[in-house]
């Protein structure tokens, strides 16, 4: 162990709250090592196993400094903290035996693996359980397990489109768009992890394990489109597109400004009160089209026409002073690089930096998206250099020595 490493544990925080539990986290890509991390800075000790060439979160951008690098991505950075990378080829026998051996010493396996590949290798659960009964197994799949859709292959755009909730993003007069930044992934791994959890706990009161199969496009259909099938299912209603107002009540809207854009929402009669307030109380507040506030929208492009320009000399700062002045709860939209900058995260002490061997400064990254008062989210490890603990691992299921030496020189790990 190097002493930076040892540097980094001995700084880390005590008592850690998911210490003693081990995971092996298999199949790669977002979803998988989203749930991997999550329970890896709560104190998991996480074991990602790569292929040899690598998990494929290491090829995707952004890359620091434009420069890609199996250990520059900033999404591997990011998502691999906390955890040792082990490196093994389970197409090989020798392979399949070793990750068998892991999977039992974990405990608990995560994976993304697609089920045909799974039943292939003879990695399923119902494998895996023959030799470990009380063995935990998660999978993560976009449709689900035992279904007509059971093998069919997709990412986040698909898992969008196919839960529905594309069918309310976007401009009502192009076509629809699917979530940002792999949002169904990172879905997927939230509730991998806490999948993962409920397992874990369900074994230790009756020593039995079991296998939790979720589906992405189930939990963004019932967590993120939930508000537009339960309207569906209750009132008939199928609300599409609606861009940058709402079709609800008005003003509910993305509006523009001098330097942005700023949400506005009027809900409580109140606040509408006092924005037409601000503006000086102008006749145009009495229009017909305005009394009913639920119909309105019908009418936006001209009743934007009254307040827009007064909103579009105004900054995004001079706005929020001003409508926190007056208890008016708009919200600025802000920029990533806004987001990066902000006080508030700051205040929260959010970003991390970490010390890694292929940079030369310190690389600073997200925290912890919830704080714990007594067992607290800690970098412990550094993100792991491509198979940087493979015969750290190995040698905990009593692979050492000339065995190590051989899986090597066969390229097995």
């Amino acid at each position: 162990m190097t002493t930076e490493l040892h540097e980094q544990i001995a700084t880390a925080t005590n008592g850690t709250a998911l210490e003693g539990m081990t995971v092996l986290e298999d199949g790669g890509g977002i979803a998988a090592s989203y749930a991997g991390k999550l329970l890896a800075d709560l104190g998991a000790d996480v074991i990602k196993l790569e292929p040899p060439g690598g998990d494929s979160v290491r090829r995707k951008p952004p890359f620091a400094a434009d420069t890609p690098g199996r250990e520059r991505s900033g999404l591997h950075l990011f998502l691999d903290t906390n955890k040792r990378s082990l490196t093994l080829d389970v197409e090989s026998a020798t392979g399949r035996r070793i990750y068998r051996q892991i999977a039992k010493h974990c405990g608990t396996v995560i994976t993304s693996r697609p089920i045909a590949e799974q039943r292939r290798l003879g990695l399923t659960w119902d494998d895996l359980a023959v030799d470990s009964p009380e063995l935990n197994q998660v999978s993560i799949t976009v449709f689900g397990i035992d279904t007509q859709r059971e093998g069919w292959q997709s990412e986040s755009l698909i898992a969008s489109l196919a839960s529905g909730i594309s069918y309310r993003i976007g401009d009502p007069d192009r076509a629809p768009l699917g979530l940002p930044y792999d949002a169904p992934q990172f879905q997927g791994g939230i509730h991998a992890a806490i999948a993962a959890l409920l397992a874990r706990r369900a074994t230790r009161e009756d020593g039995v394990g079991q296998h939790a199969w979720l589906s992405i496009v189930d939990i963004i259909s019932n967590v993120m489109a939930g508000a537009g099938v339960a309207a569906f299912v209750f009132t008939g209603q199928s609300r599409g597109r609606a861009g940058t107002h709402m079709n609800a009540f008005y003003p509910w809207q993305v509006t523009p400004v001098k330097d942005g854009y700023y949400e506005v929402i009027t809900m409580v009669d109140r606040q509408w009160n006092r924005f037409m307030e601000l503006l000086g109380d102008p006749e145009w507040q009495y229009d017909e089209r305005l009394k009913n506030r639920w119909l309105a929208f019908q009418h936006v492009e001209e009743l934007d026409a009254y307040w827009h320009p007064w909103m579009k000399e105004r900054t995004k700062a001079e706005l929020m002073q001003i409508f926190g002045e007056n208890h008016i709860s708009f919200q600025p939209v802000h920029t990533i690089g806004e987001v990066a900058e902000s006080e508030h995260l700051e205040a929260r002490e959010f970003w991390s930096e970490i010390e890694h061997p292929s940079f030369e400064e310190p690389v600073r990254l997200p925290g912890a998206p919830y704080k714990l008062s007594e067992s607290p989210w800690a970098i412990r490890r550094r993100p792991p250099l491509l198979g940087e603990h493979s015969a750290e691992v190995l040698s905990e299921v009593g692979v050492v020595g000339l065995k190590l030496a051989r899986l090597r020189r066969s390229g097995v790990i």
